[in-house]
């Protein structure tokens, strides 16, 4: 009686965890899982434990993390990987909720391509354009090393750092310590060249750099002469310095804000 019972209570248990995840593939309505290894660069133990580090960030804070690898980005879109992204994201629904807030990583393998692509006010609320551009350095050093799962891994510890700072309402954003120290130090500049142009003057008339201030004194010249024993000039040139390999930039379109480059 007692096996009995304990079977008909895991038959409901599995029913009822069936039908939790049903509703929320009808919430979300995504067609991917949060991993999607169309390059084959993971093996199965390694997708298998990604997807379920990023599903259980997803449900946590209701904002998904996908991982999307392909061959080339061009099959879903030709004029960019990034435009390639958000079209991945919405032509198979991804994202969590209502809005379908989520943030997705892709990799295009043909040109070594990558872009990320934030969707939904809850996701971008958890990473702005400055916390985009502090993310990306988390994973591109690995895949430089083509460590795709030490990468992707690191992704998604940090998104979950991200939307748990979001959550208490302490989002990652850039701190204003540096700027107002340029600010400082600039406005000491100013001062210190202002303090130093009225004391150039200052001395300019205590000392009578001409001749002529020794003509009332019954001092007569006949001729005056003003020479300049040497001359010295300095000219800077500045450069626009330049980048490649690992270069990035932020994006927009699709309703949602990214960034995209080479790794």
């Amino acid at each position: 009686m007692k096996k009995r019972i304990c079977r008909l209570l895991l038959a409901f248990l599995l029913v009822l965890v069936f039908c939790v995840s049903m509703a929320a593939a009808e919430q979300t309505g995504a067609q991917l899982s949060c991993v999607t290894d169309t390059a084959g660069l993971l093996s199965e133990n390694e997708k298998m434990l990604l997807e379920r580090m990023a599903e259980s960030v997803s449900q946590k804070y209701g904002v998904g993390v996908y991982i999307v690898t392909v061959e080339d980005y061009r099959d879903f879109h030709s004029e960019g990987v990034y435009k390639a992204t958000y079209t991945i994201y919405h032509q198979y629904t991804m994202g969590v909720g209502p809005n379908r807030d989520g943030i997705m990583l892709l990799l295009s393998m043909a040109d070594r391509d990558w872009a990320m692509f934030c969707y939904g006010s809850h996701c971008e609320y958890a990473f702005n354009s400055y916390g985009q551009e502090k993310l990306e350095k988390v994973f591109l050093d690995n895949f430089g090393e083509d460590d795709w799962y030490g990468g992707f891994e690191d992704y998604v510890k940090e998104c979950r750092v991200y939307l748990e700072k979001a959550a208490n309402g302490k989002p990652v954003r850039a701190s204003l310590f540096f700027p107002m120290l340029v600010v400082i130090g600039l406005s000491l500049l100013a001062a210190i060249a202002i303090v130093a142009v009225i004391w150039q003057k200052m001395d300019n008339v205590s000392e009578k750099a001409t001749a002529n201030a020794y003509v009332a004194a019954g001092l007569r010249l006949t001729e005056q002469t003003d020479r300049f024993t040497h001359k010295t000039t300095s000219s800077r040139k500045i450069e626009r310095s330049s980048s490649s390999g690992g270069s990035s930039r932020s994006e927009s379109g699709g309703g949602g804000s990214g960034r995209s480059g080479k790794f």
